[in-house]
């Protein structure tokens, strides 16, 4: 049996930021990447509860598409062409993003990302009038061993 848990967080996608460091030394992820990790889990966690599933240990494939806001300086000829997806968004870097994503659903979805064998992600400006955001599907087969 095929289990499939597909969610979307709102807003411009955030790539996950490098750690920063302290004087000490110490290493810490951002307060920006904590709170957008965060938004992912809560939404992730929703939809695993919906449909009443817990997290796998099997090998899951994940499919992200992350929408952004055409900026308004764009000129109209520009703006048709980032709508009909022919120029895409250059920051953040796709890895950024799936590294996010990846790292809010551990303990979720799936007991760590490292049973992740299949990714395909994708970024482009949305439609007109189409809200910014991240949509994920995340599948898993339960039937095998």
């Amino acid at each position: 049996m095929i289990h499939s848990v597909q969610f979307f967080v709102s807003g411009d996608p955030i790539g996950k930021a490098r750690p920063r460091f302290t004087k000490g030394g110490r290493a810490y992820t951002p307060t920006k990447t904590r709170a957008y990790e965060e938004e992912i889990r809560q939404a992730c966690w929703l939809e695993m509860q919906e449909q009443g599933l817990q997290p796998t240990n099997r090998r899951v494939s994940v499919i992200l598409t992350a929408f952004f806001a055409v900026p308004k300086s764009f000129s109209k000829a520009r703006r048709l062409e980032a709508e009909a997806g022919i120029i895409i968004p250059p920051r953040p870097d796709i890895d950024n993003i799936c590294k996010a994503v990846l790292d809010g659903c551990n303990g979720i979805a799936y007991d760590d990302d490292k049973q992740v064998w299949h990714l395909a992600a994708f970024k482009r400006y949305c439609e007109a009038g189409v809200p910014p955001g991240l949509t994920a599907k995340i599948q898993w087969d339960s039937s095998r061993e």
